[in-house]
């Protein structure tokens, strides 16, 4: 019997494996400060990682997939001296551009101050359902004050 819901599968030694390659690169990229040797190694962790959810079919979430620039294949990360590997700027169609500073590749994000996730659309209704209620209930029995 099914309730409906759908569950996120358990991890095995694959994920795991991702996620190592994945902190690893993240590491790797962190530490090259200008060291194409450390980045290289980098790229070839991140490689590695999408090979490896490719042959095993695992999906990855949306996170990691942000993180990772898509024409140079690195990291966004702070560098040790201080630099961020990304610069943001808002523009006026409420977007947010994400650039890399490797290479140049440019990422736009359409920004919505309205937006709510599932979850949170889900609090808010039943908060609001909550105040039809209560609203209902004092209508039928009104306080004698």
């Amino acid at each position: 019997m099914t309730d409906g819901k759908t569950r996120p599968p358990k991890p095995n030694e694959f994920h795991y494996r991702c996620n190592h390659l994945y902190m690893a690169a993240s590491l790797l990229c962190s530490q090259s400060s200008g060291n194409s040797g450390l980045e290289m190694l980098s790229k070839l962790y991140l490689r590695e990682m999408k090979e490896l959810c490719s042959v095993e079919m695992i999906r990855l979430e949306k996170d990691f997939g942000r993180t990772i620039c898509k024409r140079c294949k690195n990291i966004f990360i702070a560098r040790p001296d201080g630099t961020q590997s990304i610069t943001v700027r808002l523009n006026r169609k409420k977007q947010m551009i994400r650039t890399c500073l490797s290479c140049g590749a440019k990422k736009r994000f359409a920004r919505n101050s309205t937006y709510l996730s599932r979850n949170e659309q889900n609090q808010h209704q039943i908060g609001i359902e909550g105040q039809q209620q209560q609203v209902q209930s004092k209508e039928v029995h009104p306080s004698s004050d």
